[in-house]
Parts: structure tokens; sequence; C-alpha cells
């Protein structure tokens, strides 16, 4: 049954359907280009049972996000974190007993990042279409077209995740997966951290001390700024504009309207904010200023000890089946190198120091480049493996 939740009734109804089903998938469907704030345009859910619609242009949809947040009922997503992002943004919490199908499918060694499309042709069989993917879901009425594919989107998610549920038991994963799912829900990662902005800036690891307290003060700036007139930060001031600003630390507004990239309106407009937040960072003492990237820490050394790593966890990864870009990230790799050679109380904080990750191939990864243990290559006949000695 295909259902489009246009009115309080419809949703009520629906909801206590979803709750009696005891487990459900989710999908959301929003626009993030024109806004600070993504735009819900579309709640798509799925029982065994049932396919429902909810149009929150229509409808307040409260009631739905008290199903996310009851601990009692389980959610199915893929590739969930803006779903829960939404959930966040909406209620102030994230969800309650989440599965994402597409963390699952890499717990057992499908490749990671699958789109849900490619999950569903490889796990079920059934080959969807994609016509609505960059689909204009705030127009109304939606196309019948976009009305199915919303619903596809949600239609296979129940099905997958008992398959894998039961593949993660027989591989004696499940502990993992569900380590990943309370990662996957922790509201640190989606509240605001003013302070931390600065890190997603593109162009910082060019930047020094001194320069990275000027950008952690724009970046404060441009949220704000962004948040007022209600469009995405990138799109209120590039980041390229910011470095460039961070680089060079104008003191007066003609120096300002000539740094690169910085629009003109924007610094006739804001030109002052602007300059105050340069010479707040300007005159921030070293010790409280951001770590800049350390030379050493991008030499050939480094490097090598990275490689080593990386390919440590691959041949793990591959060999026990998991794929290794869930493992960790080239970045990962490094900072666990890094470190190692600082000898810092940082490391139980590692990403490959915690939890699974540790016990899958942290520790023995840390083991060899402290020279704890060696490595060797084994030839088998399925290809040569980098085995622990």
């Amino acid at each position: 049954m295909k259902l489009l939740v246009e009115d309080a009734s419809s949703l009520r109804g629906l909801c206590r359907n979803l709750r009696a089903a005891g487990v459900f998938g989710f999908d959301t469907e929003f626009i993030r280009e024109r806004s600070y704030l993504p735009q819900l345009c579309l709640v798509q859910v799925a029982t065994a049972d049932l396919v429902a619609l909810i149009d929150p242009f229509s409808v307040q949809i409260d009631e739905f996000w008290r199903l996310l947040l009851d601990p009692t009922l389980e959610k199915v997503v893929h590739a969930g974190q803006q779903d829960i992002e939404m959930c966040y943004l909406s209620t102030g919490n994230t969800p309650a007993n989440i599965f994402d199908v597409q963390v699952a499918a890499a717990f057992t060694g499908l490749p990671y990042p699958m789109s849900y499309h490619s999950l569903v042709q490889r796990i079920r069989r059934v080959k969807l279409v994609h016509d609505a993917t960059f689909s204009e879901w705030s127009q109304r009425p939606l196309t019948k077209g976009q009305l199915g594919y919303a619903a596809d989107d949600v239609l296979h998610l129940v099905p997958l995740k008992e398959k894998l549920d039961r593949k993660l038991c027989k591989l004696g994963r499940a502990a993992w997966m569900a380590e990943e799912m309370q990662a996957l829900v922790t509201e640190e990662q989606y509240a605001a951290h003013p302070q931390e902005l600065w890190r997603k800036v593109r162009g910082r690891k060019q930047l020094g001390r001194r320069e990275l307290a000027v950008l952690r003060e724009l970046a404060q700036w441009r949220e704000s700024a962004a948040e007022q007139a209600d469009l995405p930060p990138r799109t209120f001031l590039r980041d390229e504009a910011m470095s460039a600003v961070a680089r060079q630390m104008p003191r007066t507004m003609d120096q300002l309207q000539a740094t690169r990239g910085f629009p003109k309106p924007l610094a006739r407009r804001a030109g002052k904010a602007v300059l105050r937040a340069v010479r707040k960072g300007r005159e921030t003492p070293e010790a409280k200023s951001p770590h800049a990237v350390a030379e050493k820490e991008h030499s050939p050394s480094n490097k090598m000890l990275t490689n080593l790593a990386t390919a440590i966890g691959e041949s793990m990864c591959l060999w026990q089946g998991l794929s290794h870009n869930l493992l960790a990230s080239q970045s990962d790799y490094a900072e666990l190198v890094r470190s190692l050679q600082r000898k810092g109380p940082d490391l139980g904080r590692l990403k490959l120091m915690t939890g699974w990750r540790k016990e899958f191939a942290g520790m023995g990864i840390t083991e060899v480049l402290t020279g704890k243990r060696n490595i060797r290559v084994k030839s088998l006949p399925k290809g040569p493996r980098l085995e622990l000695a």
C-alpha cells in the first residue's frame, strides 16, 4: 500500500501503523542550496506492509519525529547522516535505534560507500530507476515520477536490513555494527561548535598559526552572517576568499577590497565586521592559536610510514572481508603516524585506536610502527597477503 500523507488524521494513522510494525525504513528529501538550514520537502517511510510519503508542507510532523526518538522502535536508513541531521535540527535530538544498511553492507565486505540502487540490485536483484535523483522536491504537486522514485527509496530498506543483520550475526560483527550506529547518532557531531568551524575551511592547511587564528574568527563571523542572510555559509562567502583574507590580514577597507576573491559589495556592507574579526585573530596569543601542520609531518619518512600503515589496513580488510573505506581514510593513518611521532596523549582518542577499529587493525598497525611486531608477505593462491608476526 502506498499512501500520500497530507493531513493530521492520516499522519496519526500512519504513526500508529509504524509503531505497531516495530521497525520501519525512512528517508528524507530536502534542498540545502538556497538557505542556511536545509529545507525539508518530503519524508518517506516503509514497513513490510506499506509505503507512505509525508508532505511536510501540508502537515506538521512532530508526531513522526517523536517516533524517531523512541528507542523501542528500530529505524532503517541508507547513508543516513543527513537524515539524522534533519531530525536533530527539527527536534534538538538524534534518532534512537538506527540501522544504516550502507554501513552494514561494508561490514560484510561490500564496497563502501555503496549507493542504495547498487545495494538493492546486489542483494535483492532488483534494478531501480534513477530518474528523479536531482529532482525539484519543493515543487507542488509532485509528479507521478517523483512519487514513485521517493517510494522506491524506502521500499527495500527493511528487507535489506533483515538480510544484512543475519549476515552480521553470522560473521560475529553485530556488536561492531551497534558500536558504529551509536557513533552515528552521537549528538556531538551534529551540534554547533563555532570555535571549530575553521577546520572545515578549504585552504587552511597552507596557513600558519597566526593566520589560522584569523581564519577561526572569520569562520565564526561568516557562520553568523550567513544565518542572518539565510544563505549557506559557502554561498555567502567562498572558502577561498576566507583563506585569502586570513593570509593577507588586511588592516584597512582598501586592503580588504583588494583581497583576491573577496566580493566588493560584501566588503562595503560588512567590511568593518570582517576587519574586527581579522584584528581579533591577529592579536590572539600564539599559545591560544590553532596548531598548523608542522613541516616534518609532511616529511618523506612520515609519508612512507603512512603508506605502510595503509597497506597493512588494506590487507587486513581484503583478507577478512571488510570494506577498507569503512575502516579508515588516508588522513586517519596519517594522524596515527603523527601521534606516534609526537608520543602524544591523544593516541587513545584517534579513530583507529578506539572500539572495533582498534581491535580489528589499529593495535596491530601501531605495534608494527613502534617496532613491537614485524610484517611478512605470505604468498597465497588468491594473491600476496601481509601478515603480522
